[in-house]
C-alpha cells in the first residue's frame, strides 16, 4: 500500500485542487528595472517586498517582443488568472497604480507583492515596481524620478525625453520600444505589430480603423459593416456589456447592457436590479464598472459575470453584497455610495418579470450570421483549443469559466446546437483536469467525480482518461459493444426462426397422421 503522503497527493491531483510544487520566486527590489524572457504558455514568478510607509506603488511591464501578461496579488504566491487580485493582460506597455486603500493591499506585515509573468506568446519584457508614495507632496525640489518628468507621462505610449532616464525606467518603458506617432503601432501602444494585419487571425488589438480593421482577419470586408470602432460583431449578445459596443450604432450591445430594462426588480437587496439609475443618493455621478479611476476595485464582470456589470455606470448590487444597489462614484473623495432606486416591486407592472430573469431566456445559444455570436461562440473563443493543443492561459482563465457558465444556461436545451456544445464541454472538462485547474464552479460535479476516480486509481488514471489514447480505446470499446449486440440480435433471430421452424414441422407431421387415420377408417 502506498504511504499516506502519496495517497493524499493522488487525491489532490485528481481533484486538481492542489498546485504543483511552487517554483522559487525571484526577488524584485523596489525601483529595480529587470529584464526577462518567458516561453509561450509558461510562467516566471517574482516577489517584491513592500515597506510599511508605502502609501502607493506602481507596477510597469513593457514587452520588447511577444505578449506577456502579468498577475498581481498580496495574498497568493505565484498568482494566475484565477487567483490574482489584479490582471494586466493588455497589449503593449502597461502600468498599474496600487494604493494602500485598495482591496487586499498588504493585509499582513511583512508584506510582499507577488507577480507572475505569463507568456501568452513567447516574450521578452522589462518589469519594474517602484514606490509611488505621496507624489503630489514631492515638489520640484524632490521630483519623482527626474526634473520636469510628470508622473502621468510614464507609460503613456509616447517616449518623453524628460523621463528617458534610468531612474524613470526609460519613461516607464515607452523609450524601450519604437513608437511612430500616427501609425497603427502608436495607436495601440505597440499592441498591433504590422505582421498581425492580414495574417488570418482576428486580433482584437488591431480591430481599429488605424490598423485597417485587422485586414480581413475578423471577417469584416467593408468598414460600413462595423457598427463602432473597436466593437467586434461577435461581442454583441455574448453575455458581457462591452463599452465599445454600448452605443446606439451597435444597438447598445444587443441585450448585454440592459438598455431596454425598466426599473422593475423583485429581490429585496436589488441584486436583480438592471435599471439605468446612474447617480447616488447625494447626486454623485457613478463611475463605469470597467473604469479603475478614480477608485481601484475588483468588482468587474470578470469576477461577477452574472451581476449585470460591464461598460456602463448603472447602479448594481453584485451577488447581493450590500443591502441595496450602489456604485463607485466619480468623486475621488467618496469611494462608493448607495443609489436612490425604487423599492422592490414598486416599479413593476402587473406580472412584470425583471430584466435579469428575462435575459436568461432571451439570448439563444448560437446566433447565426456573417459573424456568428452568442454564448457558444464566446465559450469557444475564450477557452480555445482543447487537449494537446490547449494553453493554460486560455483553458484555465476566468474568462473561459465565465463563458462556460453563460453557455451552460442556454445551450443544453438548444435542439440544434446541444450536441456540439456537449462535445466541446467534455473536451474542456478533461483539458482543465489535465492542466490541474478546477476552480470553475459550473463543472464542480465533474471535478468531484474525478476526485473519486483519482482516489481509487491514482493520478495516472486521471491523466490517461483525458488523452487521445483513452478516446481511441473508448471508441474501440463502443464498436466492440455494437458488434456484440449485433451478434446477440442474430442469435436471437436464429433461435426464434428455428423455434418457428420446429413448430411448423410438428404441425405438418401432425396433419399427415390425422389424414392417414381418416383414410384408414
Amino acid at each position: 500500500m502506498p504511504p499516506p503522503g502519496q495517497l493524499r497527493t493522488w487525491a489532490l491531483m485528481a481533484a486538481c485542487a492542489a498546485t504543483s510544487v511552487l517554483s522559487e520566486e525571484i526577488p524584485l527590489k523596489l525601483g529595480e528595472l529587470v529584464s526577462g524572457y518567458v516561453e509561450e504558455d509558461d510562467f516566471l514568478y517574482y516577489a517584491a517586498p513592500i515597506p510599511k510607509n508605502a502609501a502607493a506603488i506602481k507596477v510597469i511591464i513593457t514587452p520588447i517582443f511577444g505578449d506577456p501578461d502579468l498577475y498581481l496579488s498580496f495574498t497568493v504566491d505565484e498568482p494566475d488568472d484565477t487567483t490574482a487580485t489584479w490582471v494586466m493582460d493588455e497589449m503593449g506597455t502597461e502600468e498599474r497604480l496600487l494604493r494602500r486603500q485598495a482591496t487586499d493591499f498588504c493585509p499582513t506585515e511583512p508584506c510582499s507583492l507577488h507577480l507572475s509573468v505569463y507568456g501568452y506568446e513567447a516574450a521578452e519584457f522589462r518589469l519594474a515596481v517602484y514606490n509611488s508614495t505621496d507624489i503630489g507632496a514631492r515638489g520640484k525640489e524632490n521630483p519623482l524620478c527626474a526634473p520636469s518628468c510628470n508622473e502621468f507621462d510614464l507609460s503613456d505610449g509616447i517616449c518623453d525625453t524628460e523621463c528617458n532616464t534610468t531612474a524613470c525606467f526609460f519613461d516607464g518603458g515607452d523609450c524601450l520600444v519604437t513608437h511612430s506617432r500616427g501609425t497603427c503601432d502608436w495607436r495601440t501602444r505597440a499592441g498591433c505589430p504590422s505582421s498581425w494585419i492580414g495574417d488570418g487571425v482576428c486580433d482584437e488589438e488591431c480591430f481599429v480603423e488605424e490598423c485597417e480593421w485587422d485586414g480581413n482577419d475578423c471577417a469584416m470586408t467593408q468598414s460600413e459593416e462595423i457598427c463602432h470602432a473597436g466593437c467586434m460583431s461577435s461581442w454583441i449578445n455574448d453575455g458581457e456589456c462591452d463599452e465599445e459596443c454600448n452605443v446606439e450604432e451597435c444597438n447598445y450591445d444587443g441585450a448585454d447592457c440592459a438598455h431596454s430594462a425598466t426599473e422593475c426588480y423583485h429581490e429585496k437587496d436589488g441584486s436583480d436590479y438592471r435599471g439605468q439609475m446612474h447617480t447616488t443618493t447625494t447626486n454623485m455621478e457613478c463611475m463605469k464598472w470597467t473604469s479603475q479611476f478614480p477608485h481601484q476595485h475588483t468588482t468587474t464582470h470578470q469576477n461577477f459575470p452574472n451581476a449585470g456589470l460591464g461598460g456602463h455606470n448603472y447602479c448594481r448590487n453584485p451577488d447581493g453584497r450590500e443591502s441595496r444597489p450602489w456604485c463607485y462614484t466619480t468623486d475621488p473623495h467618496a469611494r462608493w455610495e448607495f443609489c436612490d432606486v425604487p423599492d422592490a416591486f414598486s416599479a413593476c407592472l402587473q406580472n412584470e418579470v425583471p430584466h435579469a430573469v428575462q435575459i436568461q431566456a432571451a439570448i439563444p445559444c448560437y446566433i447565426d450570421g456573417p459573424t456568428p455570436s452568442g454564448p457558444l461562440v464566446k465559450f469557444k473563443e475564450e477557452c480555445g483549443e482543447t487537449g494537446d493543443n490547449s494553453t493554460y492561459g486560455s483553458i484555465c482563465s476566468r474568462a473561459c469559466c465565465n463563458a462556460a457558465e453563460q453557455a451552460a444556461m442556454r445551450c443544453p436545451t438548444d435542439p440544434t446546437y446541444r450536441d456540439q456544445y456537449a462535445q466541446y464541454v467534455m473536451d474542456v472538462q478533461w483539458t482543465m483536469l489535465q492542466h490541474e485547474c478546477t476552480t470553475c464552479r459550473v463543472y464542480q460535479q465533474f471535478f468531484d467525480n474525478a476526485h473519486v476516480m483519482g482516489s481509487i486509481g491514482g493520478p495516472a488514471v486521471v491523466s490517461f482518461v483525458g488523452t487521445t489514447g483513452f478516446k481511441v480505446l473508448l471508441v474501440a470499446a463502443c464498436i466492440i459493444l455494437v458488434l456484440l449486440l449485433a451478434i446477440v440480435c442474430v442469435l436471437v433471430r436464429f433461435i426464434y426462426a428455428r423455434k418457428n421452424y420446429n413448430l411448423q414441422t410438428a404441425d405438418v407431421e401432425g396433419g399427415v397422421s390425422d389424414s392417414d387415420e381418416d383414410e384408414f377408417e
